[in-house]
């Protein structure tokens, strides 16, 4: 699995290959997350592209980054959304990755929006699953990441997930967030708190943009992914039905057929 330096660190990220001639796809986990908590499926190298039009997401190359302080990857964490976003930019570049879309969950998708209102060249579009213009954190679990670390990560992850989802499912991203520690998820619990691009979303109208958002996500409502479609010029909006948080891994198909349609799209 490799490394990159990017900023005086080492980046940990995995890379499944595909035809060149197809946008890149970079993958942006939440807070207190790592590369691994996309679906195994998506990161797959064994599967041979598919020849002609692509038919999944095997069929375009797949980058899957730690980010700084998370998983493989070298501390220190930041502690804002527009430091990661600077990584992410850094991340690409270093790659010399020539049409990059950046694929944001939760706080990634804080991230996908902050690099999209900056506007990089090499940048072809956005998806944002599960995210919002703003992502206000309640107090109970910024207080709690400081004073009662597991229960509240219990807590996160109690509302991150339906009742219907496999429990191994939990089970690994409750130990993905645990390994992270509580400086880690508390800063980006924060800086997810601090993140708010209501009034800019109007600049983010020369991208392709996918939002995608679940009936059941009960971290960040429907409406908040409903309202960040609304503020990007020609965004498009995919609703998955009875999805939680994690939506990509328990509606792994949907989401997928959701970001392929997409794909095509931009071509």
């Amino acid at each position: 699995m490799p490394y990159i330096s990017i900023h005086s660190r080492d980046f940990h990220y995995t890379h499944s290959p595909a035809p060149a001639d197809r946008p890149a796809l970079v993958f942006v986990h939440g807070a207190g997350g790592c590369a691994a908590d996309w679906p195994y499926q998506w990161q797959q190298t064994g599967i041979l592209p598919s020849p002609g039009e692509p038919r999944w997401l095997t069929d375009y190359p797949r980058y899957f980054l730690d980010l700084p302080g998370h998983g493989r990857s070298q501390p220190p964490a930041r502690a804002s959304v527009d430091g990661y976003a600077a990584d992410v930019m850094a991340f690409i570049a270093a790659l010399k990755i020539r049409r990059a879309v950046i694929v944001g969950h939760s706080m990634g998708g804080a991230i996908a929006l902050t690099v999209g209102l900056l506007k990089p060249a090499n940048l072809a579009g956005l998806v944002i699953l599960g995210s919002g213009p703003s992502m206000p954190v309640s107090d109970a679990i910024l207080d709690g990441l400081r004073g009662n670390f597991a229960q509240t990560v219990g807590l996160i992850m109690k509302f991150s997930w339906r009742k219907e989802a496999r429990p191994l499912y939990r089970e690994v991203a409750t130990q993905h967030m645990r390994a992270a520690g509580a400086e880690v998820v508390h800063g980006d619990f924060a800086a997810c708190n601090a993140f708010d691009v209501r009034d800019q979303l109007g600049e983010i109208d020369v991208l392709p943009t996918l939002v995608v958002g679940s009936t059941s996500d009960r971290m960040m409502p429907l409406a908040q992914s409903e309202a960040l479609a609304a503020g990007i010029p020609g965004a498009q909006l995919g609703v998955i039905e009875d999805g939680g948080h994690f939506m990509m891994t328990e509606k792994t198909n949907e989401v997928g057929a959701a970001l392929l349609g997409f794909l095509r799209g931009i071509g």
